[in-house]
């Protein structure tokens, strides 16, 4: 085995242990065991225009089969967001100043859209003739595919965390932070985990005294609802004290949406009908995903307290909480039959069969944050979206 094959080897086994937490002899017992029934490299490389030559991904038992179909080379930032076009043949990513879409039988980008700020949320509208692209400046773009004619909402001042399109299509909620002061006049920075931090205002002078020892709680997410017949907004709530993440959308019957406000740990489910306000409580810090079941009766969320938690909406009570990471949890995702739940975090991706409770698959792959996962409508892909500024597609079979 050459030096490079045999870091990779050691590379694979380290990884492998973590996400499994078996000693370092055992992974490596493992990784030389798949070696050794693995198609030789000619059959196992796939190189396609516009993607990169991949190798199997590793995965741990007790779904060996499961492989990365390949990666999707293109953004030069994280890729904060991804979409499956309703069809399945197209696929929507976002990340550093763009949105692009991707033909998924020739994986090359077919379109990219430009923006003046980082692009951190894309959805297709159900129908899959638009696609609704929001930048960090706060410009909800829509997009419509067939022309390619894009068309701005009225500007936000202030730094958008997500879009989501109704069920009908006839509404695109938007999520929104401002902060109201920082470290007495200092500029914003984020972190790699797209919070406020102070990690670049460190060295800057002390000109008002020393630097707070957390970010101040100073912010307000504001949702709002845009008709998009008439292309006006109403604010559906602002929340004060609060940092929303990527954390809203629909229930699939459309009359709920449900939103984080962040700093109280709950998350929020607003009747769209009669105003009123469901807070299901039971995470210990910020909740940075959620996802509905597609029968609408399961709510998942997950959070930086490393555990995702599933919720009986009829009842408002936690069913079951999976620890499935050492990281926060990004990303949350149901399949389409509603019988696996993809999560995504700072270390890996893993796919759990919801009638055991068990992981059924760890994706290894990623080398950083994992920000956003998606199920193919069919779901035989999961598409995951990562701070490494790849897209990786997962065949699942």
């Amino acid at each position: 085995m050459t030096k490079d094959g045999s870091n990779a080897r050691k590379k694979a086994a380290r990884e492998l242990a973590a996400a499994e937490q078996i000693p370092y002899t055992e992974a490596l017992r493992r990784i030389d065991q798949r070696a050794a029934h693995t198609p030789s490299a000619s059959e196992e490389n796939i190189g396609t225009a516009g993607a990169a030559r991949v190798s199997r991904a590793r995965v741990s038992a007790p779904v060996a089969t499961l492989t990365t179909d390949v990666v999707l080379i293109g953004h030069t930032d994280r890729v904060r967001s991804v979409a499956f076009h309703p069809d399945g043949r197209t696929l929507a990513t976002g990340g550093d100043v763009t949105a692009r879409l991707w033909d998924l039988a020739t994986r090359q980008t077919t379109t990219v859209l430009t923006s003046e700020a980082d692009v951190v949320s894309v959805a297709f509208s159900p129908d899959g003739s638009t696609l609704a692209a929001a930048d960090s400046d706060g410009t909800v773009s829509l997009w419509t595919i067939a022309t390619g004619q894009v068309t701005a909402l009225p500007g936000s001042p202030d730094r958008l965390q997500a879009v989501a399109f109704s069920p009908d299509g006839r509404t695109l909620a938007s999520s929104e932070t401002h902060l109201e002061h920082y470290g007495q006049g200092r500029p914003v920075a984020f972190g790699p985990d797209g919070r406020p931090s102070l990690a670049a205002t460190q060295t800057q002078p002390q000109q008002h005294g020393p630097l707070p020892s957390r970010v101040p709680t100073s912010t307000t997410t504001t949702i709002r609802l845009w008709d998009l017949a008439t292309g006006q907004a109403t604010i559906l709530a602002s929340l004060p004290d609060s940092y929303g993440h990527n954390v809203l959308g629909f229930h699939p019957s459309g009359h709920t949406l449900a939103a984080a406000p962040g700093m109280d740990r709950t998350i929020q489910l607003v009747d769209l009908a009669t105003g009123q306000v469901t807070a299901l409580a039971g995470h210990t810090s910020v909740i940075d995903s959620a996802a509905f079941s597609p029968d609408g009766r399961t709510l998942a969320t997950g959070s930086s307290d490393k555990t995702v938690k599933l919720w009986d909406l009829a009842t408002g009570q936690a069913t079951a909480t999976l620890t499935p990471h050492g990281g926060y949890v990004l990303a949350v995702a149901f399949s389409p039959d509603g019988r696996t739940l993809a999560t995504a975090s700072s270390d890996n991706v893993r796919l759990w069969d919801l009638a055991t409770g068990q992981v059924t698959a760890t994706l290894l792959g990623h080398t950083e944050y994992v920000w956003s996962v998606a199920f193919s409508p069919d779901g035989h892909t999961l598409a995951t979206g990562s701070q490494d500024k790849t897209v990786r597609l997962w065949a699942l079979g």
